[in-house]
């Protein structure tokens, strides 16, 4: 049986976040193939733990669970420091804890860990500790292109300070990227995209794509209600999450609510009340706060939207939406990565007049919804099997300790 360490710079409860839930699907999929799975991981701000109930469940296919609390506030003092004394980034520093440190050295020491998994780049500034107390192969799991969201916001940012800033931070996020992909044993991005830069930067890197599947996979008949709805489901504290909802509340739903009226928007995720993403309820826009179940409410709309014009790696909320049989409208932004024919599976469109008119399309008619939902349920049962991704998964980190 492997014996994996995986290192997390969140929590596994609560799953309230596209991240949260790669990390969970990986790590317990890894599990059930047959791994012997121990997680050490933070806590900070973006996870407060105000429901206990659910946490135990959370980890049952762990062997073993340690959680540290790690503050990651915004200090203005710490920033300008970094941005005047040091080339690392500032957005990954501030993960930087002596309690994880003396925790993660009194783990390893003396442990028989076949196998050091990582859930993304913060862990390139651990990786020298890391090798102090093993000699076991160190896996980089990358979930985007960290370089790649900050270049596309500066692009996107109109504040001369803000963007400057933002290609500072871009280039200290590059470099130490390039560095991570040569010194790291291997790298397992979540998408084809993402992994063509890693091969292209580090072309003799074991490297294998493994994209987060789904364990539930289910058409669900649509809600019995009077009135149309569209749903959106994301953390409002990332902000290609809030300038991507604002950009559809202000520019496409005036569009779509004069062609379907009585249609209502219902958005769901943490931190809707975010200073930088602040959404009003109006009478045709609802904010649904943090749901207890996401299969649920994605289930509860007739039509989802994915409108993101920033990011990299894979956007779950669309697998999980296909999962449940429910159309989505996205950009191609939102979809890069994914396996999906437009117009098939979904609808890609990129700008306010043709994403409105995919929108009504589906809102006007049941049985385009109904063909594209089942040929949704079926591309993830098919590609998107989380058993059967988690299981090639650790067939490839098997070989790679064969070969250590």
């Amino acid at each position: 049986m492997m014996k994996i360490l995986a290192l997390s710079p969140r929590p596994v409860w609560p799953m309230h976040d596209g991240a949260t839930v790669a990390t969970v699907r990986c790590l317990s999929g890894l599990a059930a193939a047959g791994a012997e799975v121990t997680l050490l991981s933070m806590r900070t701000e973006k996870h407060p733990l105000k429901d206990l109930s659910g946490t135990k469940q959370s980890h049952q296919y762990l062997s073993n669970y340690n959680e540290i609390t790690v503050s990651t506030r915004i200090s203005p003092p710490a920033m300008l420091i970094n941005l005047l004394f040091s080339d690392k980034p500032y957005d990954l520093t501030r993960f930087r804890s002596k309690t994880f440190s003396s925790t993660l050295a009194s783990i390893l020491n003396g442990s028989d860990f076949d196998l050091i998994h990582c859930e993304g780049l913060v862990f390139a500034l651990y990786l020298d500790e890391i090798r102090k107390h093993t000699g076991a192969p160190v896996i980089l799991r990358a979930h985007n292109l960290e370089h790649k969201i900050r270049k596309m916001m500066a692009e996107a940012e109109s504040s001369p300070f803000r963007k400057a800033y933002l290609l500072n931070l871009f280039r200290r996020l590059l470099k130490l990227e390039k560095q991570a992909a040569l010194r790291f044993d291997a790298v397992v991005p979540i998408s084809k995209a993402d992994s063509q830069w890693f091969s292209a930067v580090a072309p003799e890197k074991p490297l294998f794509v493994s994209m987060t599947g789904t364990d539930e996979v289910e058409y669900i008949p649509e809600p019995e209600t009077g009135s149309l709805r569209v749903g959106f489901i994301g953390s409002m504290d990332w902000q290609p999450n809030a300038e991507g909802i604002n950009w559809f509340i202000e520019s496409v739903w005036p569009l779509v609510l004069e062609k379907v009226p009585g249609v209502t928007l219902h958005v769901a995720g943490r931190g809707l009340r975010h200073p930088d993403g602040i959404l009003s309820a109006g009478k045709d826009i609802f904010c649904e706060g943090e749901p207890d179940d996401a299969r649920t409410f994605i289930a509860s709309n007739h039509v989802m939207i994915s409108p993101l014009f920033t990011g990299s790696g894979i956007r779950i909320k669309i697998i999980e939406a296909m999962s449940t049989g429910r159309p989505v409208v996205a950009t191609t932004v939102a979809v890069a990565g994914l396996i999906a024919e437009n117009g098939r599976e979904l609808t890609v469109a990129d700008d306010a007049g043709s994403f409105s008119d995919a929108l009504v399309k589906y809102l006007a008619n049941p049985e385009l919804r109904y063909t594209s939902g089942h040929a949704a349920t079926e591309l993830v049962r098919r590609e998107y099997d989380n058993r059967t991704l988690t299981a090639q998964l650790l067939e490839f980190y098997e070989g790679l300790t064969r070969g250590s």
